[in-house]
């Protein structure tokens, strides 16, 4: 498709398009024809305003408090970790030395949250990682995005809905395979009561968020319940000779930082917060209190839990399917069993609920920006929920939790998880050293800081990848002096050009808390081995080819200009 200007800026533009796809054109006459490949770099590479992202947030309600946000957090966060990924990661990867990779994978978070809570703060909108993205990275980055991230929710919830399962099943005395069709090992097996809860949450959620937060608060109630139960009984069944050995030698260090990597997942549900900030009241105070608070709570329960059950009984003795329960089995407590497998069942819920509550915000931002179907976008008029966005998250979280095992969901969720808490560590980087409101054009502005973190990340990764892959000296003390001199170059940048204001949250220690943000997700995804990152680059690849399809369509869209038009007029 060809295009014809006489603007001088246009020419500027063009001049910079060239920079990318080093195309010849013609300047002479001010006449500059425009392939679709120059216009798609245009508009892939192209910056949301914050301004053009708070003129087109809807009229979902505000009903969100700080507490609210907390409790929502909690619920997103301890369901899907302590119940369901424990055992697994106790027995497969670390053993008694869970405990540590609990705490790494929080430390982890916390530096990451720090970084979500200012940009929730800055852009109180829905979607999350996507807008944060969005502004910083462009649209192309950011819709990729955006789709690792509806991953992460719609297999986080499919993951957590197939532990319900297997906690109701040793609730009515059955075992798991007993509820559900195996069709191939350790693949593909029929859950029809994980489909019934995905369905029910949804019906729930679609009703409503008033009524939303009513039935989680209930059920954190029962759910918080369980785990101090867990911790008041469990306490007094722990063997001291269990933690011995306390790193098993078969694991080693590798074996805790893989089972870091692995239950990095159970701390995710911080993000579902950020989802929210669209329905919050006062977001700038109410959201890092949500953020913060959730996580801060979460990882303690977690580390307490972790040492109770491999404390209890040998940690190749800890069943994967429903741990704490099978664990006071053992112990001889079934009463004790039967009321965590309670508390476990409606801790699950919970979890679930966050999941399917956030992902349709998600849905919600992108569709506004023209990148889903416009009926995506609408809310019910009475409800004021977003009812087809999650529709759609129904359809998509339901058939994974029908049909896939937990262990494949739960390795497809965390490389994807990692690689936006990388990306937005990154973007916070980059957001404080630009100056407000730059375009495209302005390459003198950003490419500086844009190749510090291009430097940053690949340093990064390699030495994150020669420490847990035991490369040579040398390359391990190479790629550490480069973080440091990329460390030291985002200082030497001198003072923030764009800071948050007073009111807004502000993280501490920047540059050095967000490097060490992308140094840790690093460590982290390297961890997860190769096949999780051929994963990730299969669906960054389908993400890219489906966003050529719809810049296509977009482009030959008659309404493209006007809507090019609308958001330069918010911008003026």
């Amino acid at each position: 498709m060809s295009k014809k200007s006489n603007n001088t800026n246009n020419i500027k533009r063009e001049i910079a398009t060239r920079a990318y796809t080093n195309e010849r054109t013609i300047l002479g006459k001010k006449k500059v024809q425009v392939s679709f490949m120059d216009q798609f770099v245009l508009r892939a590479t192209k910056l949301k305003s914050e301004k053009h992202l708070l003129a087109k947030a809807s009229n979902l309600r505000k009903v969100f408090t700080g507490l609210d946000l907390v409790l929502l957090g909690l619920g997103g966060i301890v369901g899907a970790g302590v119940f369901v990924l424990t055992g697994m990661a106790a027995r497969n990867y670390a053993g008694p030395a869970v405990v540590l990779s609990y705490l790494i994978a929080l430390l982890a978070s916390l530096i990451t949250a720090l970084s979500y809570s200012e940009f929730a703060t800055c852009i109180p909108t829905s979607g999350s990682a996507y807008n944060f993205i969005s502004i910083t990275f462009g649209e192309l980055f950011a819709y990729i995005t955006g789709w690792n991230l509806v991953i992460e929710l719609t297999v986080g919830g499919a993951a957590v809905a197939r532990g319900f399962t297997s906690y109701f099943a040793t609730l009515v005395g059955l075992k798991p395979p007993d509820l559900r069709i195996r069709v191939i090992e350790g693949v593909i097996e029929l859950d029809f009561l994980a489909l019934l809860l995905v369905t029910l949450v949804s019906i729930l959620i679609i009703g409503g968020v008033e009524q939303t937060k009513k039935f989680q608060y209930i059920a954190l109630s029962v759910c918080l319940s369980a785990i101090f139960f867990v911790l008041a009984v469990g306490s007094t069944e722990v063997k001291i000779e269990n933690y011995t050995p306390f790193v098993p030698p078969e694991f080693g260090w590798k074996g805790v930082m893989s089972a870091a990597s692995v239950v990095f997942f159970a701390f995710i549900g911080f993000d579902t917060v950020a989802t929210m900030a669209e329905e919050t009241i006062e977001p700038c105070r109410n959201l890092p209190i949500g953020i913060l608070g959730s996580l801060a709570i979460s990882g303690f329960l977690y580390c307490s839990m972790a040492a109770v059950i491999t404390g209890m009984v040998p940690y190749d003795e800890i069943n994967i399917d429903a741990p704490f329960s099978t664990v006071f089995y053992t112990t001889g407590h079934d009463w004790a069993a039967v009321a965590v497998s309670s508390g476990a069942v409606l801790c699950i819920v919970t979890s679930c609920l966050a999941c399917l509550l956030s992902q349709p915000r998600v849905y919600l931002a992108m569709a506004r920006d023209g990148l889903l179907p416009g009926i995506i976008a609408e809310l019910h008029p009475t409800l004021g929920t977003p009812v087809y966005a999650s529709l759609l998250t129904w359809a998509l979280t339901g058939f994974l939790t029908f049909l896939f095992d937990i262990n494949i969901l739960a390795q497809m969720v965390s490389i994807g998880t990692l690689a936006i808490f990388c990306g937005v560590n990154l973007a916070l980087l980059v957001r404080r050293y630009t100056p407000k409101e730059v375009s495209f054009d302005d390459f003198d502005t950003r490419v500086p800081v844009l190749m510090r973190a291009v430097y940053l990340l690949m340093s990064c990764f390699i030495l994150s990848y020669s420490l847990h892959y035991g490369l040579a000296l040398w390359i391990k003390i190479t790629s550490g002096i480069a973080l440091v001199l990329c460390t030291y170059s985002f200082y030497a940048l001198g003072e923030f050009l764009n800071a948050p204001t007073e009111k807004q949250f502000k993280t501490p220690l920047v540059p050095l808390i967000p490097i060490l943000g992308v140094l840790a997700t690093s460590q982290l995804i390297v961890c997860l081995g190769s096949l999780a990152l051929i994963r990730f680059s299969l669906v960054s690849l389908a993400s890219l080819v489906s966003y050529l399809c719809i810049d296509y369509v977009r482009c030959c869209s008659p309404h493209l200009n006007e809507e090019i038009d609308g958001e330069k007029n918010i911008k003026d």
